[in-house]
């Protein structure tokens, strides 16, 4: 059972729907990492390599959609991030994991890798800069993330 199934579960029992883009290879994660020239934390791997990306409809995860890196559309990890790089001047050690209604922007801080995991902050696309940090980890960031649709 992957990482977050448990969780799922509970968000869809609360009546809401779960949408998983397909697991990515490591192959495709490691090209997503050079066409960002970023190194993605462990948790964000699992995560990708496992359910791709996706998640709660409405407030899905950026990742690899269909096992393909290079899809640019809205939703994918390298769509979001170049977006966001080109349109808001995200810094090159941001990577986009959730942008929603052109105006919040939660990214991964590759910047600040401790044991090989990284925070997830809030990218204010007004102010262009960090405003806050979100969680330590993606893995917590994602169980709060899951929790949050799972107790509606």
């Amino acid at each position: 059972m992957a990482e977050y199934d448990d969780l799922a579960e509970a968000v869809m029992a609360a009546g809401n729907e779960i949408f998983w883009f397909g697991a990515a290879s490591e192959d495709q994660v490691e090209q997503i990492e050079t066409l960002l020239r970023i190194a993605l934390p462990s948790s964000f791997r699992r995560f990708i390599e496992s359910y791709g990306g996706g998640g709660v409809i409405g407030a899905e995860i950026s990742g690899i959609e269909d096992n393909n890196v290079e899809l640019e559309s809205g939703g994918t990890l390298l769509g979001d991030t170049k977006f966001c790089r080109d349109r808001y001047h995200l810094p090159a050690h941001l990577a986009v994991i959730y942008f929603h209604d052109d105006e919040v922007c939660w990214c991964l801080d590759t910047s600040k890798v401790v044991d090989d995991e990284c925070p997830v902050v809030s990218y204010n696309i007004f102010t262009r800069a960090i405003d806050q940090v979100i969680a330590n980890d993606f893995s917590s960031f994602m169980q709060q993330h899951l929790a949050l649709y799972a107790n509606d």
